[in-house]
C-alpha cells in the first residue's frame, strides 16, 4: 500500500506564501493547492523561480487550482481565446515552478429559466459547446510549454448534467495522456454522488483527491463531522497513489481534520 501525500488548500486567512508554508510544515503535510482565484498567487505575482525556491528550502510541493470563472467552452471567440491566454500562461508558469498538477473545473455556462424548467445553452448547442471546448485543451496540452503538466478535471457536483459528462469523456479519450481527473470526494457527497458514476467508469484517470466533509448542509466542513465515508475515500486514494488536498477553509477545520486522521491512525 503506497504512502499518502497530504495537502492542504491556500487558505484566505492566511496573509501570505510563507504563511501558508508555515501551517503546512507544522502540521506534517506534504504540499499546497496554490488557487488562482487569489491575486496572491497569480504567475505575475508570484515569480515560478520563487515558488521553486521556497519547495526546495521548506521541502513543500505544489499544486494549482486554476480560476474557478474559466470556461473554455464558450461560444464567444474572443472570451474563448482570453481564457485559453490565461490557461496556456498558468500552464507555462506551473512547468517552470515545478508543478505538473493543475485543477480546472469545466464551466456549465448559462441557462435560459423557462415556466417549467431551465435550458441550459451548452446543453442546447452541445455539439458547437463540445468542439470550442475540444479546440481550446487542443491548444492547451500541444503548447511546447505544456510538458511536464497535466490539466486535472475536478467534478462540482455538475455531472447530472449531460452535456458535462459527455465533456469528460470527450476529452479522456482525446487527451488522455494530458488530461486526467481530480475527484473531489466533497462535492460528490454534496451532490448526493451524482458525481460518482463518472468517477468509476474513469478510476485509472484519477490523479488527485479533494477531500473534505458534508454536513447536510455545505461542503468543505472538517474531515469526521459529516457523511462523507473518509477511510474509504483514503483507501482509494492509496490504492491510485494519488495525493489528497484536506479542503477545508479555514486553519482550525484543517487542524482538528489533521489530528482526528491521527487519532484514528489513517495519517
Amino acid at each position: 500500500m503506497s504512502q499518502l501525500r497530504w495537502g492542504m488548500p491556500t487558505l484566505i486567512e492566511l496573509p501570505d506564501l510563507q504563511a501558508n508554508v508555515h501551517l503546512c510544515r507544522r502540521l506534517g503535510l506534504d504540499f499546497i493547492e496554490l488557487n488562482m482565484n487569489s491575486p496572491l498567487f497569480l504567475p505575475q505575482h508570484l515569480p515560478a523561480t520563487e515558488l521553486r525556491e521556497v519547495s526546495r528550502r521548506e521541502g513543500v510541493g505544489f499544486t494549482l487550482h486554476l480560476p474557478e470563472q474559466l470556461d473554455l467552452g464558450a461560444f464567444q471567440p474572443e472570451v474563448r481565446q482570453g481564457h485559453v491566454r490565461c490557461v496556456t500562461a498558468a500552464v507555462q508558469w506551473a512547468g517552470e515552478a515545478g508543478i505538473d498538477k493543475l485543477s480546472m473545473h469545466l464551466n456549465g455556462g448559462v441557462y435560459f429559466t423557462l415556466p417549467d424548467r431551465r435550458v441550459w445553452m451548452y446543453e442546447q448547442y452541445r455539439g458547437q459547446f463540445l468542439s470550442a471546448l475540444t479546440e481550446s485543451v487542443d491548444c492547451i496540452v500541444s503548447a511546447p510549454q505544456a510538458a511536464g503538466t497535466r490539466l486535472l478535471i475536478e467534478n462540482a457536483g455538475d455531472f447530472h448534467l449531460g452535456f458535462l459528462c459527455e465533456a469528460v469523456e470527450v476529452l479522456l479519450e482525446r487527451f488522455r495522456a494530458r488530461v486526467g481527473l481530480t475527484y473531489d470526494v466533497g462535492h460528490d457527497a454534496g451532490a448526493g454522488f451524482c458525481d460518482r458514476p463518472v468517477m468509476e467508469r474513469h478510476t485509472g484517470d484519477i490523479a488527485h483527491m479533494h477531500l473534505h466533509d458534508f454536513d447536510g448542509r455545505s461542503s468543505h466542513q472538517a474531515l469526521f463531522t459529516g457523511t462523507v465515508d473518509i477511510p474509504a475515500a483514503l483507501e482509494l486514494a492509496r490504492r491510485l497513489a494519488v495525493g489528497v488536498v484536506l479542503e477545508t477553509k479555514t486553519a482550525e477545520a484543517l487542524e482538528s481534520s489533521v489530528a482526528a486522521l491521527r487519532t484514528r491512525g489513517l495519517f
